[in-house]
């Protein structure tokens, strides 16, 4: 399973990012696009409750996660992109609950081929937010977003993360991440042909 995940703060672009990569490499390889949360029912108590409680955040996570990876092991593709993976359990949780313990909980899942970080400044992304929404606390968000944003950057030089301006146009940013997907898809060919 190549396993290609696309992370970054909020409205740094990953949706958008992992919609065009999966639309662009679709006529080549069988491609597989996903996101965290996976399941629905994981979705439904986050809205529905609301909990700031990050321990509690990061165990639903997990849970969520372990069921996403065996279904992305169930499919039978080239390639599965992933909108978020257990580095936004990382970044996110890691404001407030203790990194190892958090990393102890992630070693379970396996890495990913490739793993992009979209890096925006904090600045731009609550602007993009504040044109989505109505109702955010900026304050908040500006002081949560900045510590989230350098926990992205640390887990970015431990585990050698492509950093990508997330302020470059959309079609750059599409072309420079096809080129990354690319050479992990010829790696992995001609690693399989060598086998045979």
């Amino acid at each position: 399973m190549n396993l290609v995940v696309i992370e970054g703060i909020d409205a740094s672009g990953k949706t958008t990012l992992a919609k065009r990569l999966a639309e662009s490499l679709s006529p080549r390889f069988k491609v597989l696009l996903t996101q965290e949360p996976f399941t629905d029912d994981i979705k439904q108590l986050l809205e529905k409750y609301q909990w700031k409680d990050q321990v509690l955040l990061a165990l639903l996570f997990s849970a969520d996660r372990r069921i996403h990876v065996k279904w992305m092991e169930s499919q039978n593709v080239d390639l599965i992109i992933s909108d978020r993976y257990f580095f936004s359990t990382l970044a996110y949780q890691g404001v407030g609950v203790d990194r190892t313990w958090l990393e102890s909980l992630s070693s379970i899942f396996p890495l990913p081929n490739l793993t992009i970080l979209l890096d925006v400044p904090v600045n731009v992304a609550l602007e993009r937010l504040r044109n989505k929404r109505d109702s955010l606390d900026f304050e908040e968000k500006r002081k949560s977003l900045h510590q989230v944003r350098e926990n992205y950057l640390s887990l970015a030089r431990r585990y050698n993360f492509k950093i990508l301006d997330g302020t470059l146009p959309l079609e750059k940013l599409t072309s420079i991440s096809l080129e990354l997907v690319q050479g992990l898809l010829s790696s992995s060919t001609s690693r399989g042909s060598q086998g045979t």
